[in-house]
């Protein structure tokens, strides 16, 4: 199919609001992503430019973290991680977990916050600069998450909240028919699904697996400071998923 190129702004996960809210946002993405960051901390170690992006929290290394790369704590950074399921549950391993001496020099994570993102794409609709672009949605947990100051891994029950995240996804989905019909109607054409049963919940579970977007956004809210560093890390995260 043609793509349909839209001379837009390149928009970052970045600007997304932190909240419930109902205004469509544009997420862009490559199509092989699936994690982002904020930002990231960069250095230069013996001649070699190291990174310590946000794929590093799923090596299953903990020599590897993840580091934020903002000046000062880092304090309202953020991960958005891919999902395409509903969330039970998230294990992490905090801080700079390699040994006991990385650990208490740079920052551990002691609050989090957390919400959903969820939104949909249609067919060929990529920017001039062939990023996939999705119109989302974001909605948050309004509670405490708190991690404690240890290497070990740590789980954080988001099971209270399942139901939530389907009636979420559901919503986005209704309202994306409803603001974008044409876009909407591309999605079904391609899917084969007949336009009047558009939105019964087994073809919206086909749109969702093929044009759909449901993730989770981890922000750093405050940390256990480091005795050299002011750098925070997480080492790795895992999740226990579900399917909608």
């Amino acid at each position: 199919m043609k793509k349909i190129l839209l001379s837009l702004m390149l928009l970052l996960p970045g600007i997304l609001l932190y909240g419930q809210t109902d205004s469509w946002q544009k997420l862009e993405i490559l199509e092989d992503s699936s994690v982002w960051a904020s930002s990231s901390l960069s250095e230069t170690i013996n001649g070699k430019r190291i990174t310590y992006g946000p794929e590093n929290l799923f090596d299953s290394d903990r020599g590897t973290p993840w580091v934020e790369g903002a000046s000062g704590s880092g304090k309202n950074e953020y991960i958005l991680i891919l999902c395409q399921k509903i969330v039970k549950s998230m294990e992490l391993v905090n801080g700079y977990a390699l040994n006991q001496r990385l650990f208490s020099r740079n920052n551990r994570l002691k609050n989090l916050k957390v919400s959903f993102v969820a939104g949909l794409t249609a067919p060929g609709l990529v920017t001039e600069l062939d990023y996939y672009l999705y119109f989302i949605r974001e909605e948050a947990i309004f509670a405490p998450f708190s991690l404690d100051d240890v290497m070990t891994p740590q789980k954080i029950d988001l099971g209270k909240w399942e139901a939530r995240q389907d009636q979420f996804y559901q919503k986005v989905i209704r309202d994306f028919s409803r603001d974008y019909p044409d876009f909407y109607a591309m999605i079904l054409q391609d899917l084969g699904i007949p336009p009047e049963e558009g939105d019964s919940l087994m073809y919206r579970k086909l749109v969702m697996d093929f044009y759909g977007f449901f993730g989770i956004r981890i922000t750093l809210d405050d940390v256990y400071p480091g005795t050299h560093y002011d750098d925070t890390c997480i080492s790795e995260i895992s999740f226990e998923l579900e399917d909608f």
